[in-house]
Formats: C-alpha cells, sequence, structure tokens
C-alpha cells in the first residue's frame, strides 16, 4: 500500500469525513421532508392488514422505480425488494421496513386518519416505509459515496404470526447481504433520539391452546359431573408456577392466559373449557423449556381434577438478539450524527417482533427512534386507537439509515 492509499483509507474514518458526511445527510433529509411526510400521510390514509398489502407493495416499488432502483415484486408473497449498487463493491447492507397496519378502529383525530374501516397504522408501520423510501432517495442522491450496494426490503405481515420475514429469506431477500439493519418508531422515546441494545432486546413469542375437558351436567349436581370449568381457574393458577417457581429469577418471562371461553347458561356444567394465551421469554432455552413444562403442568393438573386436556402450541417469534459488534458500530454512528445526548440505551421489552428471523440469517441490529411530543399530543403508545407521532422523526430516521449505511460500507471498504 502507497502512502497515498494509505491517506486515501485514513480518509474514510477521519471524523472530518463523518461530519461532512453526516451535514449532507440530514441536508438531503430536510429537503426531501416534504416529500416523505406527504407519503407516509398517504400510507396512513389507506392501510392494509397481513398479506393484503397490495396496494401499499405497489406504491413502494413505483417509488423505488422512480428512484431508478431496481425493484422486485412478490417476495414473500406481497413484499418488495429494491437493489442500489454503489460506487464501490465493499459489501450489501440489507434495511428493512414494514408494511402491514392492524385491526383497529383510528381516534387518532388526525386529518389523515385512516379511510379504510376497521384498519389503522397504530404500530407506525406507514413512518417505516416513509423512512426508507427517504433513505433511499438521499443514497441515490449519494450513489457514488456508496461503497458496496443496499438492498431495501418492503416486508409483508409483521404483525401476524409467523411472519413475514421467513418467507422473505426463503425467497432470497437477504441473500448476500453482510449486514441487516431495522428501525421501529416508539413514543416511549421522545423524539429526536435513539435506543439501542446490544443482545436480547425484544421476547420470544409463543401462542398456548388449552382445551380442559370434563363431563358436563347440572350446576345443581356437581358430583355427578367433572367441572371443566372450575379444572381450568385450578389451571390458570397452576400455570403460574412455570414461572414463578420452575424458572431461573434472572431470566425474564411472562405467561399470560388472556381468554377463557366455556359454558353456556348459569346452571350447566359444560363438557369443555377453551384457554388461549402467551409466553414470551427472552432466552431461547428457557423458552423451549418452559414450553414442555406448561404442557406437563396443564395435563397433570387437569387429571388431578379428574378431567383431561389438549395442549396446542402455536411456535411465533423467536427472541430478538442484536449482534454485538453491528449494534456497537450503529450506536456510534448515531452520535456522530446526532451527537451523544441523543442516543440512549434500550430496555429489553416482552413485545415481539419477526425482524428477528433475519438476525438469525444475518448479522445486525434493530432499534427505536422516538416518535413521542408531548406538546402535540404524540404520547400514545404503539397499538392504540390514539396513536399518533412528531413527523419530524421521518426526517432524522431517514438520515440515519443512509448515514449508517454509507458508514458502514466505508468501513469494509478500509478493512479490505
Amino acid at each position: 500500500m502507497t502512502s497515498k492509499d494509505l491517506r486515501a483509507r485514513e480518509a474514510l474514518i477521519k471524523p472530518k469525513g463523518s461530519q461532512d458526511l453526516s451535514k449532507t445527510c440530514m441536508s438531503l433529509a430536510r429537503k426531501f421532508f416534504p416529500d416523505i411526510v406527504k407519503l407516509r400521510r398517504t400510507l396512513h390514509k389507506f392501510p392494509e392488514l397481513a398479506y393484503s398489502e397490495l396496494e401499499t407493495a405497489d406504491r413502494m416499488y413505483r417509488e423505488m422505480r422512480k428512484l431508478s432502483i431496481v425493484a422486485r415484486k412478490g417476495i414473500g408473497r406481497t413484499g418488495v425488494v429494491g437493489r442500489l449498487s454503489g460506487s464501490g463493491r465493499s459489501g450489501l447492507v440489507a434495511l428493512r421496513a414494514d408494511m402491514d397496519a392492524l385491526p383497529v378502529n383510528e381516534e387518532s383525530g388526525v386529518p389523515f386518519a385512516s379511510r379504510n374501516p376497521g384498519k389503522m397504522h397504530a404500530c407506525g408501520h406507514d413512518t417505516h416505509m416513509a423512512m426508507l423510501v427517504g433513505a433511499a432517495r438521499i443514497l441515490s442522491h449519494l450513489r457514488d459515496e456508496l461503497k458496496g450496494s443496499v438492498v431495501f426490503l418492503f416486508q409483508p405481515s409483521e404483525e401476524k404470526n409467523p411472519g413475514g420475514a421467513p418467507a422473505m429469506i426463503k425467497d432470497g431477500a437477504l441473500e448476500g447481504a453482510d449486514v441487516v439493519f431495522g428501525q421501529h418508531i416508539t413514543n416511549d422515546v421522545q423524539v429526536g433520539k435513539f435506543a439501542f441494545r446490544s443482545g436480547p432486546m425484544m421476547a420470544s413469542a409463543d401462542e398456548i391452546y388449552i382445551t380442559v375437558f370434563g363431563k358436563g351436567g347440572h350446576g345443581a349436581k356437581p358430583h355427578h359431573a367433572i367441572d371443566p370449568v372450575y379444572i381450568s381457574a385450578q389451571v390458570i393458577v397452576a400455570l403460574q408456577a412455570v414461572i414463578s417457581r420452575m424458572r431461573d429469577p434472572f431470566d425474564p418471562s411472562v405467561l399470560t392466559v388472556g381468554s377463557v371461553h366455556g359454558g353456556t347458561a348459569t346452571n350447566i356444567i359444560p363438557d369443555s373449557v377453551a384457554l388461549s394465551g402467551t409466553l414470551r421469554t427472552m432466552s431461547e432455552s428457557w423458552r423451549r423449556r418452559a414450553l414442555t413444562l406448561i404442557t406437563k403442568t396443564a395435563k397433570d393438573t387437569a387429571a388431578s381434577f379428574g378431567g383431561r386436556c389438549s395442549v396446542e402450541i402455536s411456535p411465533g417469534y423467536p427472541v430478538l438478539s442484536n449482534s454485538p459488534d453491528e449494534t456497537e458500530f450503529a450506536t456510534e454512528a448515531a452520535r456522530k450524527l446526532f451527537g451523544a445526548p441523543a442516543v440512549l440505551k434500550a430496555p429489553p421489552v416482552m413485545g415481539a417482533e419477526d425482524f428477528a428471523y433475519f438476525l438469525r440469517k444475518t448479522p445486525g441490529t434493530f432499534w427505536w427512534i422516538g416518535g413521542a411530543n408531548g406538546k402535540i399530543g404524540a404520547t400514545s403508545s404503539i397499538h392504540s386507537a390514539t396513536f399518533r407521532i412528531d413527523e419530524s422523526a421521518l426526517a432524522y430516521g431517514s438520515a440515519f439509515l443512509a448515514f449508517l449505511t454509507i458508514e458502514y460500507l466505508r468501513r469494509r471498504e478500509y478493512n479490505r
């Protein structure tokens, strides 16, 4: 390597270069901001549920094509993948946004509220798509700064098990990717701030369906019946022992029975009762053991009272665990772009995300981007009918995705 080559490579990682790039990314984000907001509001007006995102996918495809980005539809059923090649060949970065909405009647009061009754972008996926398109616009403008390539993943069905991520992976969406990045809007963080966490960040989520069988009879003659309502109550209580007495206290976990259905009248003991719930864990080893214990505890408890039960487990998303190196890199990139006060450490949460599947396939990280602003009423949590955000977050998220991508490929260029 000549001294000239060394100086050229050093320039790629000098703070001044990063500072110049950060200013450029933010300047472009501000320039494109009106269009990004317009896109977000259009998406918000016309939400579509999991695997029904046909118009949404068409719009994302058109946005890619407008930027002369090679794009494909029908990836993972209704997903879209766009690919932008830069001036170098130092790697491939994957950036993901989810597309589906929730079955919620919107009560946010915004003028661009959902026009599709019973459907709402209550989890902010409209903002995720808008920010990814914003990043694509910035990166297209800075193509010469891109020392490799980037794929834009517009993923369907994040809200519905088994999730759209496995289907996109199966269709090759991550093929050749060296890293995958994703972000999620939240009103748990103030607008203009970002929260990162290395390692386990979001929980696994499995669905549990239990049917307790007894023997029906008259409510006045319980001794002639086997009461599945009473047995179900004992099962519900016994299952909590899996969490309180069989789990390592340092291994976070939640078991919730969310529905109980059985019986038709006050004086009839039914033949069966149906229970359903969810198990959340932060460890795959405990997850596997807990599901075994739940099945055994439910069956043994039912049998001890003369009944029986069936247990069906619907496997959900795995634990979302961020790669340490990629998380550290993204955290430092956020500090460069926005300053240290804007960067927070995220606590682990028991919510689940199918981005976890991408992280099982490819190193990467997932973070929270703040959307909260009490002055404009942006305080409700995601999945709420009153959820709204401070739209200035769209500029921050677009700029950060673009800046992070360029910085990551610069580092790979330097280390080649």
